[in-house]
């Protein structure tokens, strides 16, 4: 289900009441993470992609806390 934003309004609307209600003018944008303003609809689809990024990233952050700092001796710079 792909939800879409008419262009500064706050209308959101998802494929299937876009389809139902006729063509709407002006320009509509993609809102992967919006919710239809009519029917409530989501995008599960972009909403688990964003979840299991950030629990990708949450995980990446964890492991490199977990790490030993690495301590340079100024010597071996010069």
């Amino acid at each position: 289900m792909v939800i879409w934003r008419l262009e500064t309004s706050t209308l959101y609307m998802c494929n299937n009441c876009l389809s139902d209600l006729g063509p709407i003018p002006g320009k509509w944008n993609e809102t992967p993470l919006g919710k239809c303003s009519i029917c409530g609809e989501i995008d599960l689809r972009a909403r688990e992609e964003m979840d299991a990024y950030h629990h990708d990233m949450s995980n990446q952050q964890w492991e490199e806390d977990q790490q030993e700092p690495e301590y340079y001796n100024p010597q071996e710079l010069k």
